[in-house]
């Protein structure tokens, strides 16, 4: 008998998550010795990166421990893998989104667009929970603007186990939001015989 794989995915956004959109990083919540800088590429440009070490070493801890099936949602597309490389961040899959085109792409960096035609990263996330029927953490700046076009995310948690954490960009990810994430994870934890192939 074929079991189903119920290990949760996350859908890891950069822009405001991973990266702090700040010129300057805040010690209030992390150390100021704890941020890396740099700059990555993506769409042909280059873009300042602020990130703190404390959230890198998390995601790489959820992904090695298969806590988590760790996959980029945003607008960077495949462009990710150049953050990645450049924070020592594993090779994430990106989400597959056929509602991503061009538009997205002109406005990644933007500020949040009118939910009247729908948020182009909701369908994916809802290919999560419905089509694989696998827990869902969502990590998005964007999600509680966005998500009031779609109940605030109420149909994905119906559907299946699911944490929406939308921090604000200039922070990206705080401890408190790493806890909650660490909590859900650990509810979520998959049982012998939930894994495909075990």
């Amino acid at each position: 008998m074929d079991t189903v794989d119920r290990t949760p995915v996350w859908l890891l956004d950069i822009d405001g998550v991973v990266n702090a959109i700040s010129r300057k990083p805040d010690r209030n919540v992390w150390p100021r010795d704890q941020w890396v800088t740099g700059t990555a590429t993506s769409a042909g440009v280059d873009w300042p990166i602020l990130a703190a070490q404390p959230v890198l070493d998390f995601i790489r801890a959820v992904h090695e421990k298969g806590r988590a099936e760790v996959r980029w949602h945003t607008t960077w597309q495949h462009d990710a893998a150049n953050l990645a490389r450049l924070l020592g961040l594993p090779s994430f899959e990106t989400q597959e989104c056929p509602e991503f085109g061009e538009r997205e792409q002109a406005l990644a960096g933007a500020a949040p667009t009118a939910v009247s035609h729908g948020w182009w990263k909701y369908p994916a996330a809802e290919r999560v929970v419905r089509d694989e029927g696998r827990p869902l953490v969502w990590t998005d700046d964007d999600a509680t603007w966005e998500l009031r076009g779609h109940d605030n995310g109420a149909e994905l948690a119906r559907l299946a186990p699911t944490l929406i954490v939308s921090p604000p960009a200039h922070l990206g990810l705080t401890p408190k939001h790493l806890r909650h994430i660490d909590a859900f994870l650990a509810i979520q934890a998959p049982r012998p015989g939930d894994r495909a192939g075990a």
